[in-house]
């Protein structure tokens, strides 16, 4: 069977390639070549005249279309009205709705601001102190309005806190309101108060009556000056930058508590934050007591807002310290210029 299929198989293509043969032969033949040449140059220009009439008939305008006079038109198009239809328009009304507001009025964000200040005005009035397990260790900025940062203690851990922001115990505790001497706190809805020194019954008299001069330690004033060190004054000043921009970062440098006498606040007691070597450097030791910083004493809270003021165009700090049964004054440089003279 296989013998005869490729028998088959190649009598089918000796046939084929006859047929293809004669084909060729048949075309190219110089009679035949001509009358395909004529055929395809006859179908080349009836395609073109086609193509030309196509063209003309695009360019002609379509007849109008007259619709039938039984056929309903849906939403027809009106005309242009006329003079006597159009309506004119009150300006004079239209300018008293005050779509903008009126000429003079307070604009939104004033309306707004002038809301969240009024709300701080008396908060502190029937607050009682707070039970949470936090201490208020100074106040660094106050305003008329409340706003301002403190130092709050928590767990051993001392903070810069500005108003609105969250307190470090559970829930939703928030500093509401810094005055010269106290802190509102809002906890959860409720106003509390964080006092920088207790009540007493000697405080009506403390507010009435200037303080009285604290008794200092028997001894000269030793006098302290790292003005010429380079390395102090340039640590002095990046810690007065930081001071103004970033208060929290303080807290890597020293820690402060507040220390009393007879109920009187006397001073600040510092001891070194995560840096020791830094403390040191710019003349601290551990457990010294700061009573006053260029001449402004610190047993008033009040002044911490002049001081606040003071240190921002200061040119030098000179610290007055209580360092056991010594009296010191230790005067840091905060300007490049002390050291090039």
């Amino acid at each position: 069977m296989s013998g005869q299929t490729s028998n088959r198989f190649t009598s089918f293509l000796g046939q084929c390639s006859g047929v293809i043969g004669d084909t060729a032969s048949a075309l190219a033949q110089p009679s035949r070549v001509r009358l395909i040449r004529r055929g395809v140059i006859a179908f080349a220009l009836v395609w073109i005249v086609l193509s030309t009439t196509q063209v003309i008939w695009s360019l002609v305008p379509a007849p109008a279309v007259t619709m039938p006079a039984n056929i309903v038109v849906l939403n027809p198009a009106e005309g242009q009205p006329s003079a006597a239809q159009v309506q004119s328009v009150d300006l004079d009304t239209m300018l008293s709705w005050h779509l903008l507001g009126a000429a003079g009025e307070p604009s939104a964000e004033v309306i707004i601001e002038t809301i969240e200040v009024e709300s701080r005005q008396g908060i502190e009035e029937g607050a009682r102190e707070t039970r949470l397990d936090l201490r208020l260790r100074g106040i660094i900025s106050s305003t008329d309005d409340g706003l301002g940062h403190a130092i709050i203690e928590s767990k051993s851990k001392q903070q810069v806190y500005a108003v609105e922001d969250k307190l470090p115990v559970s829930g939703r505790v928030i500093l509401a309101k810094v005055m010269p001497d106290r802190v509102v706190i809002d906890n959860r809805g409720t106003y509390e108060l964080l006092v920088l020194y207790e009540d007493s019954v000697l405080s009506p008299q403390l507010v009435a009556t200037p303080a009285k001069p604290l008794p200092k330690p028997a001894g000269e004033l030793k006098n302290v000056d790292m003005r010429g060190d380079v390395r102090t004054t340039a640590l002095a000043r990046g810690y007065r930058q930081q001071l103004y921009k970033n208060p929290e970062s303080l807290s890597q440098l020293v820690r402060i508590s507040d220390v009393r006498d007879g109920g009187v606040l006397r001073g600040y007691r510092i001891a070194p934050g995560s840096d020791a070597t830094q403390f040191s450097q710019l003349g601290f030791k551990t457990g010294d007591l700061v009573t006053g910083i260029n001449g402004i004493a610190l047993n008033d809270p009040g002044n911490t807002v002049r001081l606040y003021q003071l240190m921002r165009s200061a040119r030098e700090a000179v610290f007055d310290l209580e360092r056991g049964e010594e009296l010191l004054s230790v005067t840091v440089s905060l300007d490049d210029t002390n050291n090039e003279q």
